[in-house]
């Protein structure tokens, strides 16, 4: 058996902004089929085009240079490249066409870079109480994630970037993280199929290039306890492969979540996700796992005449998938498409301003009123934007309500926590209104308390929710609401102008259903 075909069954991560030595060394042995590129790789995204011709060169082939650039919540390109809008801020502004748009200049700042595959749409079906979707998510209806998400998958790959549909079967319905642990979706099998696979089955008839698999338990797909779908022969190969007909390039998600790793070892999952379907594994960050994973399934395959025929199916529809990777990723520069992508970043940002409640008071705000404006230390929780990192969202608040008093929390913080730094900031005297930016409130229960109790404090008073709109359906003492579906700067500047009346109010076209406080 030859080694160099395991490694095709591979794409990995690696540390840093340079590969080390083992690593390539490693990746010239087996002869890696690809890499992943996350943040911490891309402090200046204009060497990545170097490194990634050395991994290649390592690997003496073409290879799959993969990234999560969903837009919104999860993006690794911040340093220069566009802050695009979230799906689900997206599907608020309603356009097709402009989600179109969209997922092709993400794909074409991709290919700037060298990013050939995008890790992306995702197509599960968001509930409120999912930790970990959200504003990933094109919405709540299985019709609309469809449209919105082929929509993206046919900008993707219109520009030459592979895309990829996730997370198959669907997650969106899952009340834990699958980082941390396995999430249980027990719905009959006529529910998922009505709901869940919907948008998958809509994605493969527009040819989408690559799934991705959940770090999830179906007992209507599945009979073995607490077997993810990434693990399910049932789920990848009987459902996707043999039900719905779907014969492009299977990828599982990290192998070493914990969902995975609390029950499995990592090459052993990559091995069982191997036999159950799965073409590429995905097994972003250590080294050493990487290594033993490649091990455990050469020694299979080596003594298993049953893995070397499921191998040889794997590495054709890699070549295939291959076959389509642009040959020439570079035509402009990051920092010429930045320029060019403004307009549609403004407009995505702009048209996806969502108001649940109106206050005339609060939409002609003068550009000195006495404003008590809170807002949530957001890099604490995820990697923002360098502008975000160097001057905080108080920049953006001060530029435009230069007299406002700007209050940070931390999103976990308590309530009393939280009124005590309103209190330190207000000795002087009370600003007559407030904008309380809130953080996933409807997942920290004290941020909601002390956001009502502020609000009770002013006659007048917006709650703009930053990531989730969810947050809103629990703010009943303010007096105005709003969703923006994005902590980007892009977001927030949309929000401040609509504060200021500088932008039309709009309460239509939600792209889910909110349920009114």
């Amino acid at each position: 058996m030859n080694r160099k075909k395991i490694g095709n069954l591979f794409v990995i991560g690696y540390q840093g902004l340079n590969p080390s030595d083992d690593f390539l060394r490693f990746v010239e042995e087996w002869g890696i089929g690809g890499v992943i590129v996350f943040a911490r790789n891309l402090e200046d995204p204009e060497n990545l085009p170097d490194v990634l011709k050395k991994i290649q060169e390592a690997a003496g082939k073409k290879i799959f240079t993969a990234i999560d650039q969903e837009g919104g919540l999860v993006m690794r390109i911040l340093k220069g490249g566009s802050l695009f809008q979230s799906a689900m801020g997206l599907a608020a502004t309603g356009d097709e066409t402009l989600v179109e748009a969209t997922y092709e200049a993400i794909a074409k700042e991709m290919l700037s870079l060298g990013l050939n595959w995008n890790l992306a749409p995702v197509l599960d079906i968001n509930h409120p109480d999912n930790p970990g979707i959200g504003a990933r998510s094109f919405g709540d209806q299985p019709e609309q994630v469809a449209r919105f998400g082929c929509a993206a998958v046919r900008g993707l790959q219109k520009a030459g970037v592979l895309s990829c549909a996730k997370h198959f079967p669907g997650k969106g319905n899952a009340r834990v993280d699958s980082h941390l642990t396995l999430p249980v979706i027990d719905n009959s099998v006529s529910h998922l199929e009505q709901n869940e696979l919907y948008p998958f089955k809509k994605a493969i008839e527009e040819k989408v290039a690559a799934i991705m698999t959940a770090h999830v338990f179906f007992p209507a797909f599945e009979k073995s306890p607490d077997l993810p779908a990434t693990l399910s022969k049932s789920v990848l190969t009987d459902l996707l492969r043999h039900q719905l007909n779907y014969e492009g390039l299977l990828i599982t998600d990290d192998l070493e979540m914990g969902a995975i790793t609390e029950s499995f070892g990592i090459a052993d999952a990559a091995s069982r996700s191997f036999a159950a379907g799965a073409d590429q594994l995905l097994i972003c960050h250590s080294l050493e796992q990487q290594k033993a994973a490649a091990e455990k399934i050469y020694e299979l395959a080596t003594q298993n005449a049953a893995y070397g025929a499921r191998l040889e199916e794997s590495l054709q529809r890699i070549e295939k998938a291959r076959s389509k990777l642009v040959k020439d990723c570079r035509k402009e520069s990051l920092k010429e498409l930045n320029s060019l992508h403004a307009n549609l970043i403004e407009t995505t940002h702009e048209k996806a301003v969502k108001f649940m409640k109106k206050d005339s008071q609060m939409q002609n705000l003068s550009q000195n009123e006495a404003l008590l404006v809170m807002y949530p230390e957001i890099s604490a929780l995820v990697q923002v934007e360098e502008f975000h990192n160097q001057q905080g969202l108080e920049a953006c608040i001060k530029k435009e309500f230069p007299a406002a008093i700007c209050v940070q929390y931390h999103p976990k913080d308590s309530e009393s926590e939280i009124m005590s730094k309103f209190e330190k900031m207000i000795k002087s005297g009370k600003p007559e209104k407030l904008v309380f930016f809130t953080y996933n409130s409807h997942l920290f229960p004290e941020q909601t308390l002390a956001a009502n109790s502020l609000a009770d404090k002013f006659s007048h008073s917006t709650a703009i929710a930053l990531r989730n709109p969810y947050d809103l359906t629990k703010l009943s003492s303010f007096t105005a609401t709003a969703a923006v579906f994005s902590f980007r700067t892009p977001a927030i500047i949309a929000a401040l102008k609509t504060l200021k009346g500088e932008l039309e109010v709009s309460s239509e076209g939600w792209p889910i259903k909110m349920q009114k406080n």
